[in-house]
């Protein structure tokens, strides 16, 4: 077959497949072999875009990876409960302020597009349902710095659609799609909880470029490093697992040894160290360093924050981490059941590794790690168990829906791996084990 033969063949195929842009391309002598010259031309000029729908004209393998992840199945989240937003399928998406057209809820930092709801369509038993469902992920959420999405009302209904910025932007936006960076990762995981470093404590938006001193690590004066650097990844599946995260989205461990080795230290003494604590134990003496964070969240006490009614929160900073023995393995209330276990604290454990419960002895495997402590004071019913907080109306006017028999006292202890100071400040954090002698 000739190269002219070749070429109008597959400008034939991509014209019947709608991509009149990069027929155009191709006819411009692009056709045969340069396809990324192509993707350039096609990016250039692509002014429109309608989530996953636009892109699996080439990425369709692609979006059935991201559909099948944990960050679009979220299955660790749904159907859970916690000690911030409370209960994630009752607070997907809903129209907020009421009557305004715009909608706010959990969806918002989801990488889904347009009319996204839990339950997600199985690919094996509602496949036209599944086939729709993969033209509504949001891809760029994740692939630009400076897209992002919020939530509108359309028909009647909530959904997600690109922000006022981002629609003026379009254009240049398609035309400067990357791999995951700081600033997109942040976007979401430093809002967590209702406001930047809220919840987490050691992420925030600064840490796109922190000082070195707040994080060797992110800062462009220290490694210089990603998110994905760490936080590896394959078939859209993210290497790491946080002590409060339920599940994990990949087999690939996240650890200081991955870069570091077991042997760090010139000193063998600190080398010693490993057998009983994590390098985070002693590398990250301090959290909420520059930004506040919050500690406690009191739903019995409502107050109104930025137009919306909030549990009343109490904030902290520059606070150092509580070290809990922990295995990899981590204790979760579970929805809808009364509340018995106790935490270290007295409170009832919301979430923490198995060592936080309340007369638990820690696992021979288990080492020192560093953690934020929040606490609540939450609602539950007759039977002790707590009571969903509907955002909606919560938000809209400060009263609880439900049947509230008292408030109850619940800690969750949050892991830190981010703020990992210069080797210079690690010796802070031997007091924490040595001054009064090291913890059991």
């Amino acid at each position: 077959m000739t190269q002219k033969t070749e070429g109008s063949r597959v400008l034939n195929r991509l014209a019947r497949m709608g991509l009149g842009l990069l027929t155009f391309a191709l006819a411009l002598g692009l056709a045969g072999n340069d396809r990324a010259a192509a993707r350039d031309h096609f990016a250039k000029g692509v002014t429109t875009y309608e989530g996953s729908k636009t892109c699996n004209q080439c990425h369709a393998n692609k979006a059935k990876e991201v559909y099948a992840s944990e960050h679009y199945q979220w299955k660790g989240k749904l159907g859970a409960i916690n000690d911030f937003c409370t209960y994630p399928d009752i607070n997907w998406l809903f129209n907020f302020p009421i009557g305004s057209q715009g909608a706010a809820g959990c969806a918002t930092c989801h990488v889904g597009y347009s009319d996204t709801r839990p339950p997600f369509p199985d690919s094996r038993t509602q496949k036209k349902a599944y086939q729709a469902a993969l033209d509504k992920i949001d891809c760029l959420m994740c692939h630009s710095d400076t897209y992002n999405h919020v939530g509108q009302m359309a028909g009647g209904q909530a959904v997600l659609v690109p922000d006022a910025a981002s629609t003026a932007n379009l254009p240049a936006i398609l035309a400067n799609i990357t791999k995951p960076s700081k600033a997109a990762c942040l976007k979401c995981h430093a809002k967590a909880g209702g406001g930047n470093g809220i919840k987490q404590g050691d992420l925030d938006l600064s840490m796109a470029d922190p000082d070195p001193n707040v994080d060797v690590h992110m800062s462009s004066l220290g490694a210089n490093l990603t998110c994905v650097s760490c936080h590896t990844t394959r078939s859209h599946r993210i290497a790491g697992k946080g002590s409060d995260l339920r599940l994990a989205d990949s087999t690939t461990p996240v650890s200081c040894t991955n870069c570091h080795g077991t042997s760090p230290h010139a000193d063998g003494h600190l080398n010693e160290h490993r057998e009983r604590a994590d390098c985070t134990a002693c590398h990250i003496p301090a959290y909420a360093r520059g930004i506040v964070t919050e500690t406690n969240r009191d739903y019995e006490f409502p107050e109104l924050l930025a137009g919306k009614y909030e549990g009343k929160r109490t904030l902290g900073a520059n606070l150092a981490p509580k070290l809990l023995k922990y295995d990899g393995t981590t204790y979760f209330y579970p929805y809808n059941t009364a509340f018995t276990v106790k935490a270290l604290d007295g409170n009832y454990l919301m979430a923490g590794p198995t060592s936080a419960q309340a007369g638990v002895k820690a696992s021979s495997s288990s080492r020192y790690y560093p953690f934020k402590v929040h606490t609540a004071r939450l609602p539950v019913d007759s039977q002790n168990r707590l009571i969903p907080v509907h955002a909606q109306e919560f938000w809209s006017s400060g009263f609880l829906v439900g049947a509230i028999n008292q408030f109850v006292n619940t800690t969750r202890y949050l892991g830190l791996y981010h703020q990992v100071a210069p080797k210079e400040m690690a010796r802070n954090a031997c007091i924490q084990c040595h001054k009064n002698g090291i913890p059991d």
